[in-house]
């Protein structure tokens, strides 16, 4: 399904979709809500892409103006779907674009306030915010995960690991114009490479308010893609080494130190370090 992209829109919300029919539904009606709500200024086209899923998307969801499903032939993997989108957004008009995940939700204000901060602050190429995590079944909070808001803190901790995280993230269109979109030989590290190269060009911030619903997996994370991520990682660090600067030295031992801590140590340490949801 593909429509006429609406030349009134200012933000492409990409969201990448895979075997995702329990939760693209309330994922995707998150983000109509959030265009319907806002002034013209945050008007958004949706591009939901269907990395080949089983259930084919277009026949979950109901059809909408600003409604763009993309379906792949083959699965290829959430960064090579993003590029697709990308490559449709591109070509338009849009002035940002903002990333949404197939099983998260987004608040009511997270485009109003991401456009007019960016609108707001020019020396500025891409916002995250905070995030409230919440189950995977009844999707209650669990706990709010924080990152740094100024660029010099966030920066810091980008040696280490994302301090944007993802599922939050608002960019200008012209970073991914000018400085290409996930590198997809980084199989599940491509949003931090991205991000480092960004970085090099633009400054980040982070917005200290919940504008996104993430839903934790009670399964998590198996072994073998927690040491997939932790080596992806590392040669994410290892491109953007700065021989010079104790934080890229500090950002590779702790990733090292990574590869001998089981996984749920991390997750608790994780938790502990993240705000905990009032009472």
């Amino acid at each position: 399904m593909t429509q006429t992209t609406n030349p009134t829109a200012r933000i492409a919300v990409i969201m990448a979709a895979y075997n995702a029919e329990a939760t693209i539904r309330r994922a995707v009606q998150s983000v109509l809500d959030a265009a319907r709500g806002g002034a013209a200024t945050t008007t958004v086209d949706l591009f939901v892409v269907d990395d080949a899923s089983r259930v084919p998307v277009a026949g979950i969801l109901e059809t909408a103006p600003n409604l763009h499903i993309l379906r792949l032939s083959e699965n290829c993997g959430p960064g090579a779907a993003r590029n697709h989108a990308l490559e449709r957004i591109l070509a338009a008009d849009y002035a940002y674009v903002a990333i949404v995940d197939a099983d998260d939700a987004v608040r009511a204000d997270r485009f109003a306030a991401q456009a007019a901060f960016l609108d707001a602050h020019p020396e500025i190429g891409a916002v995250g915010s905070a995030m409230q995590v919440v189950t995977e079944q009844t999707f209650e909070p669990v706990y709010q995960a924080s990152m740094p808001t100024e660029d010099d803190d966030i920066r810091t901790a980008m040696f280490s690991n994302l301090a944007l995280l993802h599922p939050t993230l608002m960019a200008r269109t012209a970073l991914f114009r000018k400085h290409g979109g996930y590198d997809t030989s980084f199989v599940v590290a491509e949003d931090y490479e991205m991000l480092r190269r960004f970085q090099r060009h633009t400054r980040f911030a982070n917005l200290p308010v919940v504008l996104v619903d993430y839903r934790l997996s009670q399964n998590g994370q198996s072994l073998g893609r927690r040491r997939r991520q932790l080596w992806d990682r590392l040669r994410v660090q290892l491109r953007y080494f700065a021989p010079l600067d104790w934080r890229a030295w500090a950002g590779v031992a702790k990733t090292l130190v990574l590869f001998a801590t089981p996984v749920g140590l991390v997750t608790r340490l994780k938790a502990r370090r993240t705000r905990a949801v009032p009472a």
